[in-house]
């Protein structure tokens, strides 16, 4: 399956979670009571951790994200990426617009569960935390994309837990979120394709590395040796391009950037894995026992907590492998 098809299914798969998880946890009286319950978890502890958690959501602002938009669309141009640019205005825009147009469309049913009566799915902030280390990842050049990922995954879910912590959102609300950014930056790296990184290779290059990956076993074939050439320059491998026009690698051949890249893709899949595992079985518990206790509380509050990381890990996983080529140096 080509980038551009993964992509797009990726896309799709985000925008049925987010009415996946508004069914579940706004629309059903077991989604919400544990939706609740864990909201009720978030008051322990509130006092000690809400001067770290606002300071946090106080950079969260309309200004904090034009600058972000002017910052990226700099780097895009100097790049000379121009979809690049396109692609920061449309991941940021359109998940922020997405998120404001759900939350005042979706109802939230009272079925006597809660005192909230309106919906407040998805996450404003968490949304604006969430496109913002997107765009983030598709700005930075590719061999430290895999740090931006890190630190970018780390700051949306901080956000996210953080209105969980201030008693903002619910578990459901941040989730909601960052699958909405999921969806854009997907759709959009759909639409525009690799022209959207910063690693596309330009017409002159690809055809110049094209021939020396056919002319490579000519060489061998005649004993004339292939040390000299791009190909073999990197432990012996040969260049071959990608349906989308990237240089691809082998194991072997890898840069240290590529091995990095992949390693935290091996990171993220694995905590991810881990988290939504000890998630799904938080809200099998908290449905079991319910939250007459403190004890319960806690566990219900720390599963949406973990979930929330589970979900920002997968997004942005799959945000870092379809934005990043498997490229050749």
């Amino acid at each position: 399956m080509s980038r551009r098809a993964t992509a797009l299914a990726a896309a799709v798969l985000s925008g049925a979670g987010v009415w996946l998880v508004w069914w579940f946890f706004v629309t059903t009286a077991a989604g919400q009571e544990v939706d609740e319950i864990a909201f009720e978890g978030s008051r322990i502890g509130r006092w000690r951790l809400m001067d770290s958690a606002r300071d946090l959501l106080d950079v969260v602002s309309v200004p904090f994200l034009m600058v972000v938009v002017l910052v990226g669309m700099v780097v895009a141009g100097l790049r000379r990426q121009w979809w690049l640019a396109v692609a920061v205005v449309v991941v940021v825009a359109a998940s922020n617009v997405t998120t404001q147009v759900l939350k005042n469309t979706l109802e939230r049913p009272d079925m006597n569960l809660s005192e909230a009566t309106v919906n407040s799915l998805p996450s404003g902030h968490a949304t604006v935390a969430g496109s913002v280390a997107a765009v983030a990842i598709l700005v930075t050049a590719p061999r430290w994309r895999w740090v931006t990922a890190l630190l970018g995954a780390t700051y949306a879910g901080a956000t996210g837990v953080s209105t969980m912590v201030g008693g903002w959102h619910r578990a459901s609300d941040v989730v909601a979120a960052i699958l909405v950014v999921g969806a854009w930056t997907f759709l959009t790296l759909a639409v525009l394709g690799p022209a959207a990184t910063p690693l596309e290779l330009g017409p002159a290059r690809r055809a110049r590395l094209a021939a020396v990956g056919s002319a490579a076993p000519a060489s061998d074939a005649d004993g004339a040796g292939t040390a000299d050439t791009a190909g073999t320059a990197a432990g012996g491998a040969e260049p071959h391009l990608s349906r989308d026009g990237f240089v691809e690698a082998d194991e072997e051949s890898a840069p240290a950037a590529l091995r990095a890249t992949r390693t935290t893709e091996h990171l993220f899949g694995g905590a991810a894995l881990f988290a939504l595992l000890l998630a799904l079985l938080s809200v099998l518990v908290t449905n079991w026992l319910g939250g007459d206790s403190r004890t319960e509380l806690v566990v219900a509050y720390a599963g949406a907590a973990v979930g929330v990381g589970a979900v920002t890990a997968l997004t942005f996983l799959a945000v870092l492998r379809l934005s990043t080529p498997r490229v050749w140096h």
